[in-house]
């Protein structure tokens, strides 16, 4: 992502080719950023306040955007919203996600009776076992005592709500990120069989169509596609939890928003 921003703003200072190896670095983040947002909804404490937290630096970021453009010479104003706010988007989907697949359902055990009955003349009876209690959620997700139906309809409203967000505002990567979320969520909730090659081609699909779709669009061959690579690493590297104090993780908050304010700084001082 801090790539991504370099590259937005040292336009016409550094060569096009760095530019364009800076612009596929940051897509090749994305995958990354997915992951990490997927593990920490499931180990965060509470995901309402995990969800403040990336917003707040998605919008801690925007004003140091804006400041830039307001007190710094020869800043562009910003046309788009920073990558960081396709997070808080992608962890709502999360949640409405949960509300689908993880609230426990109705089950129906069915019995055949000795006797036909009389009136329908079927040896068939069928009872509803239904669960009170939502099971397996991640520790930070709190769910009143409210009928499934009602969690059924909060998660469409979610689903509608990130699908109108990522349309119409200017955002970075969005749509990929909600693809590339999702795929991570299942690949946590799920054993699948050969998971690397099913998520893969998922997402490549799914990337080849995205391509497809703006450059029938727009005109112009999308690199995001190239973010299919950092998906790839993902899947492969082991991943290693190293325990860190409470602080630090708040701290690496901050990088997006620092980075992002030394990048306009250090435009304006080697592009005078």
């Amino acid at each position: 992502m801090s790539c991504g921003i370099v590259a937005e703003y040292f336009v016409g200072i550094l060569p096009a080719c760095v530019i364009i190896a800076l612009q596929i670095l940051g897509y090749l983040s994305m995958p990354f950023f997915a992951q990490a947002v997927v593990e920490g909804f499931f180990l965060t404490r509470n995901v309402y306040k995990y969800l403040i937290r990336i917003a707040l630096t998605a919008y801690l970021t925007q004003i140091v955007c804006l400041l830039g453009y307001l007190f710094l010479d020869g800043i562009p104003s910003p046309t788009r919203f920073n990558g960081a706010f396709t997070w808080p988007i992608t962890l709502a989907v999360l949640v409405g996600a949960e509300f689908l697949v993880s609230l426990p359902r109705d089950r129906i055990a069915s019995m055949n009776l000795l006797d036909a009955n009389p009136t329908t003349h079927s040896s068939r009876y069928d009872v509803v076992i239904t669960s009170s209690e939502a099971n397996n959620l991640p520790v930070g997700l709190k769910v009143p005592k409210w009928p499934k139906s009602t969690f059924h309809g909060l998660a469409i409203v979610l689903f509608a709500f990130a699908m109108i967000l990522i349309t119409f505002l200017p955002l970075t990567m969005a749509l990929l990120s909600v693809v590339c979320v999702l795929i991570f969520y299942f690949l946590h909730r799920w054993k699948i069989d050969s998971r690397i090659f099913v998520a893969s081609a998922a997402y490549l699909a799914l990337a080849a169509c995205y391509t497809y779709v703006v450059y029938r669009l727009t005109g112009t061959l999308s690199l995001e596609w190239t973010s299919i690579l950092g998906f790839l690493l993902c899947l492969l590297l082991p991943s290693k939890r190293r325990k860190k104090s409470r602080l630090v993780y708040r701290l690496c908050y901050l990088i997006f928003p620092a980075v992002t304010g030394l990048a306009l700084i250090l435009s304006v001082v080697f592009g005078a």
